[in-house]
């Protein structure tokens, strides 16, 4: 699939090396280097749904300066390709992975800007951009290998969600530093699959989410860091219970997409629903 998208690609760039990106990037995204100006490829598989929904979240975001311009798609006989353009920067994660404490700080508060200025900002729009929408009240919880009692307690977690339209916004869905080119001045946000119009909490509570699952001992302060920049910019109101039950969603939206996965990735999530449902998020 890919070397034959790759192939149709030079036939229209000319000659290229393609250098495949990771951090932020799936695996399946290449750096056309060569071509004027430099160009991404975004492969991905035909059945893959989740396509159009982010060249619109990107179309839609365009003028704010935060996400790569969308080229071209092409659509081949085994897959989909998105042309982008390349945008330079640092991948978030691997700041906070060198140990950089200064860097991933500031790099909290840009978290918290940008979510709060450039993206959430953007009202709900209903049947226009044919981006997709929050679900929560419609998510069946009726999966076989989530244990009954964890599908019981996130059932009355969710229950407790007021989930009102009129408080959707523009949702990036997998928001944090794992999915953002970072440089002194900018940030650059990729990776919008999952992006749909829900309720803000969704992206807030999912980069606290992360924070504490993969850097717990940071996590206070990296996570007060970050609100208090999106606080300044964005009142909203954080109850502890709400912020949960939106992580929890947001997990249940991942146990949805490995039904057929391997059974290690079903039991990696379920323990990650688990966790969510003991550990209290906001703890700042």
């Amino acid at each position: 699939m890919i070397e034959q998208a790759l192939q149709l690609l030079k036939n229209q760039y000319g000659e290229f090396t393609p250098i495949r990106l990771t951090g932020g990037y799936t695996n399946e995204t290449f750096l056309l280097k060569g071509t004027a100006p430099s160009l991404v490829a975004k492969v991905s598989s035909l059945y893959n749904q989740d396509v159009q929904n982010e060249i619109h979240c990107l179309n839609l975001t365009k003028e704010t300066g935060i996400t790569p311009k969308v080229h071209k798609f092409i659509q081949t006989k085994s897959s989909q390709v998105t042309i982008m353009e390349y945008l330079d920067g640092i991948n978030g994660q691997s700041i906070i992975d060198r140990n950089d404490i200064e860097g991933t700080k500031k790099l909290y508060k840009s978290l918290g800007r940008t979510l709060a200025k450039s993206i959430h900002s953007q009202p709900y729009q209903p049947n226009t951009n044919r981006i997709k929408e929050c679900n929560l009240n419609k998510l069946s919880l009726d999966l076989d290998f989530v244990p009954e009692h964890l599908r019981k307690d996130s059932k009355k977690l969710l229950q407790g969600i007021n989930d009102l339209q009129e408080n959707w916004v523009l949702t990036h869905g997998d928001y944090g530093v794992h999915n953002v080119l970072y440089s002194e001045h900018l940030l650059t946000v990729l990776d919008w699959e999952w992006s749909e119009w829900a309720n803000p909490l969704t992206d807030i509570g999912w980069v606290c989410w992360f924070t504490k699952l993969h850097y717990p001992k940071l996590a206070s302060s990296l996570n007060s860091l970050f609100l208090n920049e999106y606080l300044t910019h964005r009142p909203v109101h954080l109850s502890p219970d709400v912020l949960k039950a939106y992580c929890v969603y947001k997990v249940w939206k991942v146990l949805h997409r490995v039904m057929k996965a391997p059974v290690e990735v079903q039991k990696e999530w379920v323990r990650r629903l688990e966790w969510t449902l003991e550990t209290e998020l906001l703890d700042i």
